[in-house]
């Protein structure tokens, strides 16, 4: 992990330093670009492995929901000085800050002190494929992982239209400007970090029903969406966007820690990760194919309509899986 922020710190530096020499091309951004994806393939699934390394059982969802709120504070603060650090130090400044914090990240990371188990470790070809095989047939066993990978699917599917359409959505069907695209981000974040902060407060109520909740909320916002641009009403139109933003932005926060959370208690920590990297690439594979459909369906259809036709598949995929038993796996 401290390795490769500090690998995403040297690429950082290397386009700021071409950016004002005026020797950046459009080649070499995309030679950075894929550079520094392949450094956080890396990266994620050593992220998701540590933390049950660092933490007893017990803690797992605490723990969880505290790094995510953080991780949505953090990005709220970012969105909210974004504007005035580029007006002040222009892009050059900005992304120097930027590269620091990867620094700043790789040194707290690189002070991190536990003991990991290595003796099992391979470091042949052949060793490779085993774990790979090993990882899995443990999916393919675990009940619990093949519920957080629907739920997963769940979420990038039902925010799909959100992340694509969000620009046109705004423009042509609401007539508001770009300021409202920041306004969204915000209410995004703080929707997230609300509803991760507050999942461990509901421990006596049952995760498959918290799970079901908030996928029902996700969708039902959605759906909600598509009302907002039919309303003459300007103040009546930011109502229901912003009750919607943080609506999805809710279920996503309790969702994305009850997944976390869920994947740490079931899988072994050796194991945690090569599942860890699993779910992640399957994560990341689902969103260009969501976004293919999404622009498929923009040649017949209009936003709106889109909105509620993908509110109302996670609405009811939602609810189909409480009432099949497939949440129960939850924990």
């Amino acid at each position: 992990m401290a390795l490769a922020d500090l690998l995403r710190f040297v690429f950082v530096a290397a386009i700021v330093t071409l950016y004002t020499t005026g020797l950046l091309s459009p080649a070499l951004i995309v030679v950075f670009t894929l550079a520094t994806s392949t450094v956080e393939a890396f990266r994620l699934p050593a992220g998701g492995a540590i933390l049950p390394q660092l933490l007893e059982k017990e803690y797992y969802t605490l723990g969880k929901a505290a790094s995510y709120s953080f991780s949505r504070i953090s990005e709220l603060a970012g969105y909210m000085l974004a504007g005035g650090v580029i007006a002040l130090l222009g892009a050059a400044g900005a992304l120097w800050i930027d590269a620091a914090t990867f620094l700043i990240s790789s040194a707290i990371i690189w002070s991190i002190r536990y003991q990991e188990n290595l003796q099992g470790a391979k470091q042949t070809v052949k060793g490779v494929i085993q774990d790979f095989a090993e990882g899995f047939r443990f999916i393919r066993a675990s009940r619990t992982i093949r519920t957080v990978s629907l739920m997963g699917l769940l979420i990038n599917f039902g925010i799909m239209p959100l992340t694509v359409f969000q620009t046109p959505y705004v423009s042509d069907y609401l007539k508001m400007g770009p300021e409202t695209l920041s306004y969204i981000k915000i209410l995004m974040s703080v929707g997230m970090m609300t509803g991760a902060a507050l999942l461990p407060k509901l421990g006596k109520i049952k995760t498959p029903v918290i799970a079901v909740a908030a996928g029902v909320i996700m969708g039902a916002a959605l759906i909600e969406m598509s009302i907002a641009q039919s309303l003459s009403s300007p103040v009546l139109k930011m109502g229901i966007l912003t009750l919607s933003m943080l609506s999805i932005g809710f279920g996503g926060g309790l969702l994305n820690v009850i997944i976390g959370s869920s994947v740490m208690k079931a899988v072994p920590k050796e194991m945690m990760g090569r599942i860890s990297g699993f779910l992640t690439a399957m994560m990341q594979a689902s969103m260009p194919v969501a976004s293919f459909i999404c622009s498929a369906l923009a040649v017949y259809f209009h936003i709106p309509h889109i909105l509620v036709f993908f509110g109302s598949m996670t609405l009811i995929c939602s609810l189909a899986l409480y009432f099949r038993k497939k949440l129960d796996a939850l924990s």
